[in-house]
């Protein structure tokens, strides 16, 4: 299973809103919901299939978290629109604004790069395309 990371905004988590709004253990509940999102086989929605929700007491027992502290978090990440729940699962609003950089670069990562070949005497100008995996150094 290949590994997954989500991409945490370091100013607004130091000094954002949530740091604010939210108390230490209400703003742990946020960034292990987001890394449930970043887990799902659909990013940014918590759910284990189409049309299917994970029971509250699953995710709380997953978090090592108090059923209480879950829910009031959950409701407090709705009230500061940070999330939608609905038959689908939990969504984490804005998911795409927030960690598409990586899926927006991604195609070009796996592209080989064009390296240019050093002129031998007797060729012209000739770039060669080159896997970049298969350089050594």
């Amino acid at each position: 299973m290949a590994r997954k990371w989500i991409k945490i905004w370091v100013a607004e988590s130091l000094r954002g809103t949530m740091r604010f709004d939210f108390t230490p253990a209400e703003r742990g509940v946020w960034y292990d919901l987001l890394a449930l999102a970043g887990d799902s086989r659909q990013d940014g929605l918590i759910t284990p299939g189409k049309d299917q929700k994970y029971p509250l007491n699953w995710i709380s027992g997953t978090l090592n978290i108090s059923p209480s502290l879950l829910h009031r978090t959950l409701e407090k990440c709705k009230t500061y629109s940070r999330i939608e729940v609905n038959d689908n699962g939990i969504r984490i609003l804005n998911w795409n604004k927030y960690q598409s950089e990586y899926e927006r670069q991604k195609p070009f990562r796996l592209q080989p790069k064009l390296q240019p070949k050093l002129p031998v005497e007797g060729e012209g100008d000739i770039e060669e395309e080159v896997d970049s995996r298969s350089m050594h150094i």
